[in-house]
Order: C-alpha cells, then structure tokens, then sequence
C-alpha cells in the first residue's frame, strides 16, 4: 500500500504556506484516484492524519515513493494540488526541491 506514501508527499508540499485547504485536499483525493490507485475517502482521510502525526519532512517523503511510481505524474499531482488555491512561494520551493530530487525541469508544469 504505497498510496499512502503518495498521499503525504502531496499534503507535504500542498501544506508548505502553513495551511492545506479542502480544495487542496480534495483535488489531491481526486488526482490520486485517478492517476495512481482508487482509494476510498476513509483511507485518504486516514493518510492525511498520519501525515500530521508524523515528525518527517519533504527529503523523507521523497524518498519512501516507491520507484514503480512515475515521478512526473506524481509530480502533476503534488503542482495541480498546492495550485488549486494559490501556489505560495514556500510551496513553490518545496514543488521546486522534489523537481530537482527526480532530476525533472520544473517548467513542465507552468
């Protein structure tokens, strides 16, 4: 069950501006049905509370993604959710970090 590995990643750049709205939330529940695994919304919401309960930071989640994933798609997810309500500038650094942790060119995604 790597979902769950997905699901943080996104929240950890999504929540960088210090707040992870509902739209955030709610576009990273769909991007991920769609384009990684089908979860329920129990379990995402499950995934979300871990994440706040964890201690780890932005280098820990990159590095639990398990390798089958593409990164570009996870990447798109992580963009089009911390975009849905304003990409602020601490979003856009952390966004900017795991670009570069999978050696993708950021502009990609503008």
């Amino acid at each position: 069950m790597s979902v769950d590995k997905v699901t943080k990643l996104v929240v950890c750049i999504a929540a960088q501006d210090g707040i992870i709205s509902k739209v955030e939330l709610d576009t990273a529940f769909e991007l991920i049905n769609k384009s990684i695994e089908s979860i329920d919304k129990k379990s995402f919401d499950s995934y979300i509370a871990q994440f706040f309960e964890e201690e780890s930071n932005l280098e820990d989640y990159l590095l639990a993604i398990p390798q089958k994933y593409n990164p570009e798609v996870i990447l798109n997810i992580c963009y089009k959710s911390a975009t849905s309500d304003g990409l602020e500038i601490r979003e856009n650094l952390a966004f900017d970090k795991a670009c570069k942790f999978w050696q993708v060119d950021i502009s990609k995604f503008s």
